[in-house]
């Protein structure tokens, strides 16, 4: 297996490597998995755990699967991202739930982030996960819409990935939505919705390659004054939005057509047909004590 990479992301890998070792860091996993136990044996759950556990495993998890595939070791890329993707949604989900239980307030959802913790598991082609994720998703795009007044209050302020997954979870789940985004979806996002379902190879590959481009440019640390889409390890090597675009029509029996750039082909070669793995112990119980819980929690 090739474990191939855009040259941009090289970088990111070594750094994935060495935050893996860095004081401090190989605890956190113990830590984390800790504050979720003491959650769980709580007499009195309270909704909102202390700090933000499952995200924070989730974010381990998904640096330990960039230094897994960095090193081209396919046992652990296997587990670190199926389990950081199942731990990304169930905080999506979680937050989902808050979401629809207070319809009044907009705190929900996460710019740039909460979209693509909603296309890792189309990405996997975890096909009931996904429905799930992206009904949540574009639920709360929508309430977003409604509740943050003026528009330029809105929690989904931009037009790049979020618009872009509203559009391709609606069409690829048949979700019916209401979502207005505040300005036209970019031109190469638009471009790729369009086409995606197409059968025409040249016009697939140019939308493709139009929209790899913009995750590239997207693809670096936030600062404090300025926000990227793409600004953690996970987003930057595996881009969910485009993966997932590649899963669907496999999905749907399309021509498996490759996109001629190393973003896209590189990790979907990996990915495509990535063996399945156990589950976290930790992200089965909490979940199924946030049903035992809460009847509203999909």
């Amino acid at each position: 297996m090739d474990f191939a990479y855009h040259p941009s992301l090289k970088k990111t890998l070594e750094e994935c490597q060495e935050w893996l070792t860095y004081p401090g860091n190989p605890e956190r996993p113990v830590e984390y998995s800790a504050d979720l136990q003491t959650w769980l044996d709580a007499p009195t759950r309270p909704a909102r755990m202390q700090g933000n556990p499952v995200a924070d495993l989730a974010h381990y998890y998904g640096m330990a699967a960039c230094a897994a595939y960095g090193r081209k070791d396919l046992q652990d890329l296997v587990q670190f991202l199926h389990w950081s993707v199942a731990l990304r949604a169930l905080d999506l989900r979680h937050r989902g739930m808050f979401s629809e239980r207070h319809p009044d307030l907009g705190n929900w959802p996460s710019e740039f982030w909460d979209s693509m913790k909603a296309a890792g598991p189309t990405m996997l082609s975890k096909w009931n996960l996904s429905r799930i994720c992206a009904q949540r998703f574009i639920e709360m795009a929508e309430k977003d819409e409604r509740v943050n007044q003026p528009p330029a209050t809105r929690r989904i302020n931009h037009d790049t990935n979020d618009v872009f997954l509203i559009g391709l979870f609606s069409q690829a789940f048949d979700i019916a939505t209401s979502f207005q985004s505040r300005k036209p979806l970019i031109a190469p996002y638009q471009q790729l919705l369009d086409a995606w379902r197409t059968q025409d190879e040249s016009i697939f590959r140019s939308a493709m390659q139009a929209a790899a481009d913009f995750h590239v440019s997207r693809a670096k640390p936030s600062t404090g004054k300025t926000f990227y889409e793409f600004d953690t390890a996970l987003d930057r090597l595996f881009p969910a939005e485009l993966l997932a675009v590649q899963a669907l029509r496999r999905r749907d029996g399309l021509p498996a057509f490759k996109a001629d750039h190393l973003l896209i082909d590189g990790p979907w070669a990996v990915i495509k047909d990535l063996p399945d793995a156990e589950p976290h112990p930790l992200t089965v119980r909490v979940e199924g004590q946030l049903h035992r819980d809460y009847p509203d929690f999909r």
